[in-house]
Order: structure tokens, then C-alpha cells, then sequence
């Protein structure tokens, strides 16, 4: 179970690298909101919970706080995971809560948008994701707020962004799909320190997932 839980934590990881992406080295990763809170609900055939989103100075740093339950085979498995990004995303921190154990690592897409604007980061993402099979398929509106919607054909995953916010995201492998959409969002907020912090008894390793990627 242990080593099952530790391929899950490195996938989560690797997913959430992905979509860290855009967290590049902008005092402004969020120009129109400087600090919020956005709370989710997913759902799903075998999995349901909950998400709560922490961002602080236009999202120089962000907290993802999720609980989710999956019933696999007859067998329920709850995890709680809190994915903290800092430095405007150049470090990924991926923390189990219940094992209290995590891995952190610097964001191997980091470097790709230092020194661009925003409008250049933004159209880089928007040639990277027709490259992959994605297109602009409508305007959505989530809990009041207009959403490009962007669906990747090859993926299965279709996402909602306002503001670089993911507000909404349906993830079909054919075999399972996946629902996370905003609920609620409160602005101009103020965030205590402790959700942007790790707790001190969390054992974490620094991998360096080059490694991964053979370069």
C-alpha cells in the first residue's frame, strides 16, 4: 500500500507539474486578482471530494488543498494532498497528509517563460496547446466568470481558464471521467500564512525529474 501510495503521490506530481505550467516568473501570473480563495467540487463514477484553492500576490504563491475519496474494486481509499507552489511556480511541492510525507522539485517548464511578457506567455500556451491537439471550442461561464474553454482531443481533458485560473476541468479516459468545477470564489481576501506553509512534521525529498526525462 505504501509503495501504491507513493506511485500515486509522483503521478499527481507529474500532472500537477503540467498544469503549473503556467507559472512562470511574472509578478502578475493572475493580473485581475490579486488574492482569492476558490473552492471546488469534484466528481466522478468512482471519486468524489472537495478542492480549495489559496492564491496571494497576483499567485506568486498558490496552495491546493484536496480531499478526495475513490472506490476502487470494493476497496474506498481517501486521500488529502496539499500542492504548494512558490517562487510564481518555479518549486512544486506535492505533500500526502496522511502519510505525511512529500516531494518537492523545481518546475522543469519554469525556465521556458522567463523574460516573456505576459501576452508572448500567453501565446506560447496557446501554440502549445493546438501543437498537442487542443482548440478553442466556446466561452463558459463558471460561477459568473468567463471561461475559455480549450478541449485536447488527444488528452480527453477539457478546461475552463479565467484570468489563468482554472475554473473547471473534465478529465475522459473513456473508461473514467472526472469532473473539478469552482463552486464559490471570494477576492481581495486575506490569506493566513499557515495555508501557504508546510506543515514541520511532513517529510520531504527533493527529486530532480530530469532524471525522469532522460536529460
Amino acid at each position: 500500500m505504501k509503495k501504491l501510495n507513493s506511485c500515486v503521490l509522483f503521478l499527481v506530481l507529474v500532472v500537477t507539474c503540467v498544469n503549473a505550467s503556467f507559472a512562470a516568473n511574472t509578478p502578475n501570473r493572475y493580473p485581475k486578482s490579486k488574492t482569492g480563495i476558490v473552492k471546488y467540487e469534484v466528481y466522478g463514477a468512482t471519486i468524489a471530494g472537495t478542492e480549495i484553492l489559496y492564491y496571494d500576490d497576483w499567485g506568486s504563491r498558490e496552495a491546493k488543498y484536496i480531499t478526495t475519496t475513490m472506490e476502487l474494486g470494493g476497496l474506498s481509499v481517501t486521500r488529502n494532498t496539499l500542492v504548494l507552489l512558490e517562487e510564481n511556480g518555479q518549486w512544486i511541492n506535492n505533500v500526502d497528509l496522511n502519510a505525511r510525507t512529500g516531494i518537492r522539485m523545481r518546475n522543469p517548464r519554469y525556465k521556458e517563460s522567463i523574460g516573456l511578457s505576459r501576452r508572448e506567455r500567453e501565446k506560447n500556451e496557446e501554440d502549445k496547446n493546438i501543437d498537442a491537439g487542443g482548440m478553442k471550442v466556446e466561452i463558459e461561464r463558471v460561477i459568473g466568470k468567463p471561461c475559455v474553454v480549450w478541449e485536447k482531443q488527444n488528452t480527453g481533458i477539457k478546461t475552463c481558464t479565467w484570468n489563468g485560473i482554472v475554473l473547471k476541468k473534465i478529465s475522459d479516459h473513456g473508461f473514467s471521467k472526472t469532473t473539478t468545477v469552482a463552486t464559490e470564489i471570494d477576492e481581495h481576501v486575506s490569506i493566513p500564512e499557515e495555508k501557504f506553509t508546510i506543515p514541520p512534521d511532513i517529510e520531504m525529498k527533493t527529486v530532480d525529474i530530469t532524471t525522469f526525462h532522460g536529460n
